[in-house]
């Protein structure tokens, strides 16, 4: 049997992407399976689809160069005109509407016009809809739901109650959400059944009992909820000072979790960590997990966490978690959308290492129902009896096990020594008549040797009859920074055609954080990968090293808390030196004492360190000096992290002097996570009261802009406005200082935005098209944003083409930015309007 999976875009991450890639790996092992991906927005997809899985792209929408645009400001991909027209038969009710037009609709066409699949399986639904209008009956066509009942606007349920009955059967992944069908939404001739998504088992299982690092993943969307798991972290966190919480995902909240981070002081103790392309690996590292999802149609992450071992707390929300946690024996079941019943399932399993060991262990028994082997079958009885084939070909009691993958090419294992070891083996084996068991090298996966290259650095090393390499950072005298790893096969010569990098690895981190009293040396080699997927090292070492654990930014201040490694003797005259990365002249100094165990705290003044370099833009380095000269590299390293300087954001002081411009001081982390200060200048405080936008020119293709700020304009500032979205994104304009009305106490700028010049503009009647403007002031180089939170709207208007009347609408949005809009309104249109 052939099986083919329409979804919306395979090459991204998500739950359905997840979902779809597991039932497509187990139903392979003995059908023909295939993923059809409307759209295609990368070269390749984040999450790896099984090999003999094929898919198959409809539309490419990677852009390339200038891209015109359509109805709705739909980009033409693939150059197509009807790429720029609504779709007709994908439901625009589908919140994926506005990415659809009349292009996917005929792919999508052709495609179930053409398909030798027996069965074809929806997995949202616009897509199920799709399937229901234009399958041919030869299909079986099946509609999943991979939501709920409840997360449809009623427009669209009206759409799916028409158009549903069409399909051959309907699946809903909790029975609790297929009784919602069968009473709201009867489909009468459909069968309506609930199958629970599949999970496979992870490469590596973890008890959790050795780390205190709560983990989370999913989606930063508002249901997730995530700003209730920080704050019922920050409700305990002082009972559970070496608890942190680590948080992967990408969406929108991102900026507004950074900002609740930050406003609770929790930068050191929560982490946003962005997408993990392999989340197992993320589980790893935890103790347990959290979920606090306000709606959760199943529940993949709990799922996924609980087959890497980690019980997990979750808010007990429709549908999916009381499905599948057995509250109080593999995890916690809290109340829905309350912090502190969160608090106080975080606060039970931190304090309890037992409950913790023994809920791990039920964890990982009770999730074995979510095995693909265990969840295949049902689909593949429902597929067989739907297209009328019986049922399967063997018994209900040899279910399908899924086809074994490839190993992949290389294993990486990590321990609390910092040693990493790149395993590419084992060999395979033959034996020989009489001699036992011997090793074919030509027969293997093993690399001939193994490459490190970092800049003109060069180490090679060849691996053991076990296909192991050891890279321990002292042995192999390794330098901080980043290395690439290459392998060159056996028989291959030395040059770098015959090298390749590393890909398709498997990362197990296990025994960080590292405690900083117990921990000597700095020595670590930490894998990870690189934006394209290439296995590389991320070396620290250091051979004295203040490891940082808190950085408090109050009154003005910088407080830097950390462990002097090795250290035992107290040391009252240790300093903290703060010195510019370019200049060994410029050096300020803090008291920084050094306490019996190796404790320090320095507190640093960040207008001592601008003083005399007020205004400049400057990258400071940090040392710990001790008062034998000792110099320690500080930073934050015995985690197991690396990229804090995208993970970690402190806040800045600011530093104004009596004249002149002001400086930013704001602690950061260094591309090797060293700590450091970063300096800037302030742009200066002025307030905007009013923008006009008007359009200018004989047919009014021109945009003059005017600012006017409610006190006169410093000397020697420049101004700007940026382009944040639409048309010439990231452009930026000049504003020009102009005099004001004598008498009034005010500024005024102008400018020209040639927004209407781009050539999806140029010479046409333009129905409406809009753009994000940001206004900039500050030092040439340095420019800084100017709020326009409180201006009024305002509309300027002027005769376009003939009987069109052009437009300008400027508003406030509460980021501080400003919209802008522009439409052509024909005069006729706009007295009926009127009329009306």
């Amino acid at each position: 049997m052939k099986i083919a999976y329409l979804i919306n875009d395979m090459y991204g991450i998500g739950g359905t992407v997840r979902t779809v890639a597991n039932q497509a790996a187990a139903l392979s092992a003995r059908h023909e399976v295939e993923i059809v991906s409307v759209f295609r927005h990368r070269a390749d997809p984040v999450l790896p689809v099984p090999a003999q899985v094929s898919l198959r792209p409809l539309v490419d929408i990677r852009q390339q160069g200038d891209q015109e645009t359509g109805v709705g400001g739909r980009p033409l991909y693939e150059g197509s005109e009807r790429a720029g027209l609504p779709p007709m038969l994908f439901p625009p009710e589908d919140s994926r509407g506005a990415t659809h037009s009349r292009l996917t609709d005929d792919r999508l066409e052709e495609y179930l016009a053409t398909t030798d699949a027996d069965v074809v399986v929806g997995t949202r639904p616009g897509l199920n809809v799709v399937i229901a209008r234009a399958a041919p009956e030869r299909l079986v066509k099946v509609g999943q739901e991979h939501l709920t009942y409840e997360q449809h606007s009623d427009e669209l349920l009206h759409v799916m109650a028409t158009e549903y009955p069409s399909l051959d059967a309907f699946v809903t992944v909790t029975e609790a959400d297929a009784r919602t069908y069968s009473e709201r939404m009867p489909l009468p001739g459909v069968r309506l059944l609930s199958i629970p998504n599949s999970v496979p088992a992870p490469p590596f299982t973890i008890n959790g009992h050795n780390t205190r690092t709560i983990v989370a993943a999913g989606r930063l969307a508002p249901s997730k909820r995530h700003d209730l798991l920080v704050q019922a972290f920050s409700m305990v966190s002082d009972e559970f000072p070496d608890w942190t919480l680590r948080i992967y995902g990408r969406g929108s909240r991102r900026g507004a979790l950074g900002r609740l981070v930050g406003s609770l002081g929790l930068q050191d103790r929560v982490w946003l960590m962005g997408p993990h392309p392999r989340v197992e690996e993320a589980w790893a590292q935890g103790a347990f997990a959290a979920v606090t999802s306000s709606e959760e149609p199943f529940g993949m992450t709990i799922v996924e966490a609980m087959r890497s071992g980690l019980p997990v707390v979750s808010t007990d929300c429709p549908h999916g978690p009381a499905s599948i946690i057995r509250d109080r024996e593999d995890g916690l079941l809290v109340p829905n959308k309350s912090a502190p019943g969160i608090a106080e399932g975080l606060a039970r399993l931190m304090g309890d290492d037992e409950l913790r060991r023994r809920m791990s262990a039920a964890a990982l028994s009770d999730s074995e129902r979510f095995d693909p082997v265990n969840v295949v079958r049902r689909h593949e009885e429902l597929f067989h009896d739907l297209a009328g084939s019986g049922a399967p070909t063997r018994s209900s009691s040899d279910p399908p096990a899924p086809r074994p993958e490839a190993p992949e090419s290389c294993r990486v294992d990590v321990g609390p020594d910092g040693v990493s070891v790149l395993d590419f083996g084992p060999e395979r084996l033959r034996s020989g008549a009489g001699e036992g068991v011997v090793y074919d090298p030509l027969d293997s996966r093993v690399p001939g040797a193994v490459v490190l290259t970092k800049q003109d650095l060069r180490i090679e090393l060849v691996p053991g009859l076990d296909g192991r390499v050891r890279v321990d950072a002292t042995e192999l005298d390794l330098s901080t920074g980043t290395w690439q790893v290459y392998r060159r096969e056996c028989g291959q010569g030395t040059t770098a055609d015959a090298e390749k990098p590393v890909r398709d690895v498997t990362i197990h981190q296990y025994g960080f954080p590292l405690s900083s009293a117990y921990t000597s040396t700095l020595s670590l080699v930490i894998p990870a990968r690189s934006p394209k997927g290439r296995l590389i090292l991320q070396v620290r070492r250091s051979a004295h090293h203040a490891e940082v654990e808190h950085v408090e930014v109050a009154d003005e201040l910088f407080t830097v808390q950390g462990r002097v490694l090795g250290r035992t003797r107290p040391d009252a005259r240790a300093r903290m030196v703060v010195g510019l990365h370019a200049s060994s002249q410029s050096r300020r100094e803090f008291p920084s004492a050094v306490a019996q165990g190796g404790e320090f705290t320095a507190v640093i003044d960040p207008e001592m360190v601008v003083r005399g370099r007020h205004g400049d833009s400057d990258r400071w380095q940090l040392r710990l000096v001790l008062s034998d000269g000792t110099e320690c590299t500080v930073g934050r390293h015995l985690s197991g992290v690396v990229g804090y300087k995208k993970i970690i954001e402190y806040a800045a002081q600011q530093v104004k002097p009596e004249d002149g411009t002001g400086t930013k001081v704001r602690p950061y982390y260094t591309v090797n996570d060293r700590l450091g200060l970063k300096t800037s200048p302030l742009a200066p405080t002025l307030p905007v009261e009013r923008i006009r936008v008007r359009p200018a020119g004989r047919h009014g293709d021109d945009l003059r802009l005017e600012v006017v700020l409610g006190m006169p304009l410093p000397e020697g500032a420049s101004y700007a406005v940026e382009v944040v979205r639409g048309t010439d994104a990231g452009q930026r304009f000049p504003l020009e200082v102009v005099p004001g009305p004598s008498g009034r106490d005010e500024g005024r700028l102008v400018g020209r935005l040639p927004l209407l010049h781009h050539h999806d503009h140029r010479g046409t009647t333009i129905p409406r098209v809009r753009w994000q403007l940001r206004l900039l002031a500050g030092p040439a180089g340095a420019l800084g944003r100017l709020g326009a939170k409180a201006v009024f709207p305002h509309t300027c208007r002027k005769w376009s083409h003939g009987t069109y009347v052009r437009s300008a609408t400027v508003a406030p949005l509460g980021s501080g930015d400003v919209r802008l809009t522009v439409a052509d309104v024909s005069l006729w249109a706009g007295l009926g309007h009127r009329l009306h």
